[in-house]
C-alpha cells in the first residue's frame, strides 16, 4: 500500500514539474520576444552543441575550426554558419589565380553576422562586380590589430588586386587597447600593440593560446540538451552572466563616459588603428587599399544631435597621407528617417540587417573608384 502511494506521489509530482516546465518556458520565449532579451535561443536540434568563435591562431588568435558549422538563433534571426578549410566564414579559395580579386577584413559586421551568406556585404559585391571578394571577417573581439596580423600571416598569402577594410570604432578601440585588455578582458588570446606610435610591441594577452578561455570543449550530453532545447537554461546562463558584471568591483569596470566610440576615444587609441592601416597599405605595396568605418545605431543618433563627427575627419587626413581612399559610412545616413535607420540593423543583435549591408553595399560601389572604373 505504501509503495503504491509513494508511486502514485511520484507520479503526479512528475505530472506536476512536466506541466510548471512547459508553462515556464512558453512565459518564456514570449518574454524574451517582447523584452527584447539579446540571448540565444533553442533550435531544437543539434546544430550548436559546439561553439564556433576559438582562440586558435597563434597570430591573430580568433578563428573557426576548419570546416564547421554553428545555427545561430535569436528572435529576429536564425542563420547556420559554415567555415571552410581555413576556418573562415567562406567557400574554398585557391590561394593563387589570375583572376582579380579583393580581400575583405574586418570583425562581426564584415564576417556577416545574422544575415544569410548571400545577403553578406562581401557576397553583394562579389556578385554585382563578378569579382571575387575573399571574407577575412571574424567576430569574437576582433580589432585592427587581428585585421593585421590576419592580412600579415593568411590573407596577404591569397592572390588579390586590393583590399577593402572595415572598422567599427564602436568596439575597435576597446578591442585593441591592451591596458583596458588588462583590466576587464581576463583570459583571451589576443595580439595588441603596447608602446607609443609607432614604435610599438606586439604583445600578446594571455601569453598563450592554450590558456584562453576560448578554447575548444567537449560539453555532456546534458548540456547539449538543456542549451538547444530549453529556454530555461539559456535565460538561466544570460542571467549568470549579468550577475558577473554586476559583481565585479567598481575599479576593474569601465565607466560609460569612458567606453571608446565614433565620438570618445584617445589619441594612443587612434594611433593604434592609424597604425595598422599604415602597417596594411606598407605591406599590400602597389595594391588599392580602401577604408570604410562604420556606426552603429546609437552612434548614428548621437551624430544627429550634435553633428560633430572628428574621427571621419582625421581618418581621411591619414588615409590621404598613404593613398587611401576612405569612406565614413556615417555622414552617408544623414538623408535618412530615424526609422530607415533602425531597419539597417538587427532588432536582437545591433548587426546589420538585410538592409544594412545592401546600405554598405551601395555606398561602397558609389564611392570607392575601384567599383566606380568597373
Amino acid at each position: 500500500m505504501l509503495k503504491k502511494y509513494i508511486f502514485k506521489l511520484l507520479k503526479n509530482l512528475i505530472v506536476i514539474f512536466g506541466i510548471t516546465f512547459v508553462l515556464l518556458e512558453i512565459v518564456l520565449a514570449i518574454y524574451i520576444r517582447t523584452a527584447e532579451i539579446k540571448i540565444e535561443l533553442p533550435t531544437y536540434t543539434f546544430q550548436n552543441t559546439y561553439g564556433f568563435w576559438f582562440d586558435l591562431d597563434e597570430n591573430f588568435g580568433t578563428l573557426h575550426l576548419p570546416n564547421s558549422e554553428y545555427r545561430q538563433k535569436k528572435y529576429c534571426f536564425d542563420v547556420i554558419y559554415k567555415s571552410n578549410s581555413k576556418g573562415l566564414r567562406d567557400i574554398e579559395r585557391q590561394e593563387y589565380t589570375v583572376t582579380k580579386r579583393v580581400v575583405a577584413l574586418g570583425d562581426s559586421f564584415t564576417e556577416g553576422i545574422g544575415v544569410q551568406l548571400e545577403d553578406r556585404l562581401t557576397n553583394l559585391l562579389e556578385k554585382q562586380n563578378k569579382i571575387p571578394h575573399l571574407n577575412f571577417g571574424l567576430a569574437g573581439n576582433f580589432g585592427p590589430t587581428q585585421y593585421l596580423m590576419m592580412y600579415k600571416t593568411l590573407a596577404k598569402k591569397y592572390s588579390h588586386e586590393a583590399i577593402l577594410l572595415g572598422v567599427l570604432p564602436s568596439n575597435d578601440f576597446i578591442d585593441d587597447d591592451y591596458e583596458i585588455s588588462l583590466k576587464v578582458g581576463g583570459d583571451r588570446y589576443q595580439p595588441f600593440f603596447k608602446g607609443h606610435y609607432p614604435n610599438y610591441e606586439l604583445v600578446y594577452h594571455t601569453d598563450s593560446i592554450n590558456k584562453s578561455k576560448a578554447k575548444p570543449v567537449n560539453h555532456s550530453f546534458i548540456y547539449k540538451v538543456l542549451k538547444n532545447f530549453t529556454y530555461s537554461y539559456n535565460m538561466y546562463r544570460y542571467l549568470r552572466v549579468m550577475k558577473g558584471i554586476k559583481a565585479i568591483p567598481e575599479d576593474q569596470l569601465l565607466d560609460e563616459s569612458k567606453i571608446p566610440s565614433y565620438f570618445n576615444y584617445s589619441q594612443k587609441q587612434f594611433n593604434r588603428m592609424r597604425f595598422s592601416i599604415e602597417e596594411i597599405k606598407r605591406l599590400a605595396g602597389d595594391r588599392k587599399v580602401m577604408v570604410y568605418s562604420i556606426p552603429i545605431y546609437k552612434e548614428i543618433i548621437a551624430y544627429r544631435e550634435h553633428g560633430k563627427n572628428p574621427l571621419g575627419r582625421e581618418l581621411k587626413a591619414i588615409c590621404d597621407s598613404i593613398n587611401v581612399e576612405y569612406l565614413d559610412l556615417l555622414p552617408q545616413t544623414e538623408s535618412f528617417t530615424i526609422e530607415q535607420c533602425e531597419t539597417l540593423f538587427l532588432s536582437c543583435d545591433g548587426h546589420w540587417s538585410e538592409a544594412g549591408n545592401a546600405f554598405a553595399k551601395k555606398q561602397i560601389e558609389s564611392n570607392f573608384s575601384y567599383y566606380k572604373n568597373k
